[in-house]
C-alpha cells in the first residue's frame, strides 16, 4: 500500500510544475500586473528560461533514448555472442570475431555495457530521467523569471522526491550488480 500511495504522491508531485505555471500565467491574464504594462487577457510572453527548459528536457530525453538503445544494442549482442560461444567448431574465435567494432571484448567477458554513455556515466539513463524532471521544473520558475525571479517553489519537491527515489534505487541496482558481475567492483573504482 505504501508504494502505490508514494507512486501517486510522486506523480501528482512532478506534475506540478505544469500547475504552478498554468496558475501563474491565469493570474497574469486576469489580473493586472502592477504597472508593468501588460494588458488584462493577454498571456505572459515565453521567455529565455522556458526555451533553457525546453532545450534541456529535449536534449535530456534524447540522451535517455540513446543510453536505452545503447543498453538495448548491448545485451542482444551479448546474447549473439554468448550463444555463438559453443555451437560451432571455432567457437570462441568466432565469438569474439562478432563483436562489434564501438565495443569492447571485455565488456562481454564482464557482462556489462561500458562504452558509448555508459563509458561516462554508469546509469545514463537514469542519470537522464532525473535531469528531465529537473528541467521540467524550471517550467514552473519560467513565470516569474520577468518580475522578481524566484528560483525555489514549492514544486520542487517533486523532482527532489524523484531523485530520492533514484539514488535509493540506484544503489540497489549497483549491490546487485556487484555481485551478479565479478568486475563491476573495478569499474566502480574508475
Amino acid at each position: 500500500i505504501f508504494i502505490s500511495l508514494y507512486q501517486n504522491y510522486l506523480l501528482l508531485a512532478i506534475a506540478s510544475p505544469s500547475l504552478l505555471a498554468w496558475s501563474t500565467a491565469m493570474n497574469r491574464m486576469h489580473c493586472p500586473s502592477g504597472g508593468k504594462g501588460d494588458a488584462i487577457g493577454t498571456p505572459p510572453p515565453l521567455n529565455i528560461l522556458d526555451g533553457i527548459a525546453c532545450f534541456l528536457f529535449i536534449v535530456f530525453l534524447i540522451m535517455e533514448a540513446k543510453a536505452d538503445k545503447q543498453q538495448y544494442n548491448f545485451q542482444n549482442k551479448k546474447r549473439e555472442w554468448k550463444s555463438s560461444l559453443g555451437t560451432d567448431g571455432s567457437g570462441f574465435d568466432s565469438a569474439t570475431k562478432s563483436i562489434s567494432s564501438h565495443s569492447s571484448f571485455k565488456e562481454y567477458t564482464d557482462g556489462f555495457c561500458q562504452s558509448g554513455l555508459f563509458a561516462v556515466v554508469r546509469k545514463p539513463a537514469y542519470a537522464a530521467e532525473q535531469a528531465i524532471w529537473i528541467s521540467y521544473y524550471l517550467f514552473s520558475v519560467a513565470p516569474s523569471y520577468s518580475h522578481e525571479v524566484c528560483y525555489w517553489n514549492w514544486s520542487s519537491m517533486g523532482f527532489l522526491h524523484l531523485c530520492f527515489l533514484f539514488q535509493a534505487s540506484g544503489r540497489l541496482t549497483e549491490q546487485i550488480s556487484m555481485t551478479k558481475y565479478p568486475n563491476y567492483y573495478m569499474h566502480q573504482q574508475k
